[in-house]
This record gives structure tokens, sequence and C-alpha cells, in this order.
């Protein structure tokens, strides 16, 4: 499949990069295949001839939110063309044209393989389009609840069912694995980097390292270079926070010296989380003290200001001067300077 020529305007966000580092990978692929997205065709997929192609369907619609993967390859001891299509949905929330979208991807990913099948091979009684498998792999946060079937996009779907156009993706959300789920994936790779897709720090990135190890330090060196590209871009969403904790965890990788000294690393980096929440719950204590200070200094003020308030309204009474008098010369409320009137006369 040719890459289109009005795609070369389209720019991948840095971190759509990190995936399609990964599933550019054949084993890694084959293990989310496999291990992921588990349909009974899967391990029958020949990746021998497993094919990654340039081409990228962007449609204008939705240019800045795109970034996907396609991959041609044979099934069936060979005698079967499939074309996966694999959707990185990256934003934190779902996206509830999902299924219209997808169709959209498979319409011009049909075409452009009839456009580039000759005339010949199109007018033959037999031609066949490759199957296309649509898989969309989500890692926001959010809980995806977006229909995976068509069908379900028309009005009165129930109703008139199979006359309608339908399919269904595969859905993949990153969210939903665990340390557990992820220890049968045949990909090193895979498990690592699906972990990765859950952290949410530098401390959740070097804690991943270490529970991994014994993968990472197992890893072949193009798996190694995708594995650095991650890190490295990870490090960029992580800026904020001190990256210098994974340049070092970036270097005993790579010397394969992660047993042990990444222990010593990690060890030192809880350490460290625990002292900056005990920093933290100082600070704020010495702030509430502080602020309970200087509330006590101004009510202390208000009070003094009341009690003068008080006396001097005394001091008038005792002069002859009318309630009202008194209430105006101590901005005392009316109901008050009786009180003290009552209180003077017992």
């Amino acid at each position: 499949m040719d890459t289109q020529s009005n795609e070369a305007q389209y720019v991948n966000d840095p971190h759509d990069v990190r995936l399609k580092e990964l599933f550019g990978n054949k084993d890694a692929f084959v293990s989310f295949l496999q291990d992921c997205v588990k349909a009974e065709w899967a391990d029958g997929i020949d990746k021998d001839s497993l094919r990654k192609s340039e081409t990228e369907f962007i449609l204008q619609d939705f240019r800045k939110k795109e970034a996907d993967v396609v991959y041609e390859a044979t099934t069936n001891n060979g005698s079967q063309r499939v074309i996966f299509y694999i959707h990185l949905e990256l934003q934190s929330g779902v996206d509830y044209r999902m299924p219209y979208r997808m169709l959209l991807y498979m319409t011009e990913i049909l075409r452009h393989y009839y456009n580039n099948a000759s005339e010949d091979e199109r007018d033959l009684k037999d031609f066949k389009f490759p199957a296309v498998i649509p898989i969309v792999f989500f890692s926001g946060s959010q809980q995806w609840t977006v229909p995976t079937s068509l069908r379900e996009m028309f009005e009165g779907y129930e109703r008139f069912g199979n006359s309608l156009v339908n399919f269904n993706y595969a859905l993949v959300d990153a969210k939903g694995y665990d340390d557990d789920s992820v220890q049968g994936f045949q990909s090193r790779l895979l498990r690592v980097m699906m972990m990765f897709e859950k952290s949410e720090s530098v401390a959740d990135l070097i804690e991943v390292i270490g529970k991994y190890e014994v993968d990472i330090k197992n890893l072949s060196e193009e798996e190694l270079r995708i594995l650095n590209a991650a890190i490295d871009i990870l490090k960029t969403l992580y800026r904020g926070e001190e990256t210098s904790r994974l340049d070092e965890a970036q270097r005993l990788i790579n010397e394969k010296e992660v047993t042990g000294m990444l222990s010593n690393l990690i060890a030192n980096e809880r350490i460290r989380e625990r002292q900056i929440r005990e920093e933290e719950r100082q600070q704020g204590i010495e702030q509430g003290i502080e602020q309970g200070i200087e509330q006590g200094i101004e009510q202390g003020i208000e009070q003094g200001i009341e009690l003068q308030k008080v006396e001097t309204a005394k001091a008038f009474i005792g002069m002859g001067l009318t309630v009202e008098q008194v209430a105006e010369g101590t901005s005392l409320p009316t109901e008050e300077v009786e009180r003290i009137k009552a209180e003077l006369s017992q």
C-alpha cells in the first residue's frame, strides 16, 4: 500500500510515536493480537508475512486527532489476505463517533486497495477485498462506553437488524491491564509498554522498570531501542518532575545492570516520596499555626474594640444621654444599648 501524497502534512504527536514504535515490532504486534484482541483467527496469522504499511488514513474532519498503524498479512496458511487497522485513541475522554469514524477509515482502506489493484484483477469474477480488521487501542482515563458495533449508531437498529450495514471493532483498553494480566503476554516488550501506559509519574515508571527487570534484560537491541524511545518521550510528559532519576534508570538498563542497582534507585525513590510527603505535612502544620495566630490576633483586636464600645456606652448612659444618642455615638445597635442600660439600672 503506497503512501498517499496528502498525508505528508500530518505530524504525529510525540506520545503517538511511542505506540507506533511498539506496534512496529512484529513480535509485539502478534502478541497484541493474540493476547489482547484474543480472536480465534489470531493464532493463524503468518508472522513472516506481516508487512507494516506507511500509509496513514487521515480524514479531514479528524486530522488533528488521528494516529494509526496499518499492517498487511496472510492467514490460513497464506490463502487469505488481511489488513489490520489499529487506531490509537490517546485522548483522555471517549469519542462517541468512533463506530462512524472506523467506517470511514475502513472505506478509505478498501478504496485505496481497489484503486491500486490492476484493472484486470478488478474485472475478475472472483475479485475479493482483503479482510479489514478494525481495532481501537484506548489509553484514556475514562470508562469506554461507546458501542463497538456500527449498527447501534442507526435509529431503530433493533427493528431493521441485518438490513443495516454493520461491523464490530475490537477494543483494547490499556487501563484494564495490571501486572497479573500481562504476565502471559508473549512479548516482553508489550508487557513493559502496557504498564508504561498506566504510569502517572516518574516514580511509577521507575517502579515498572524495577518490576520487569528480567524482561528488560532479555530484550533484543531493537526492542531496547523502542523502550528507550518510549522513556525519552514519557520524560517530556513528566518534564515538571525530576527526570534525572529516569536518566539513571536508562543508563542501568542499557548497561544491563538492572538488578540490584535499580532496586536501590527504586528504594531511594520511595524514601524521597515519603520525605516529600512529611515535608508537605510539616509545612501544612506550620501554615495552620501561623493562620491560627493571625486569626487570634484579629479576633482579639475585634473583641477589644467591642469592649471599648461597651465601656463608652456605659459612660454616655451615666451622663444622661438617650439610647438613640448612645447608639449613634458608639455605633452599637439600639438593642445592645438598651441591654447595657438595663444592666446598669439593676
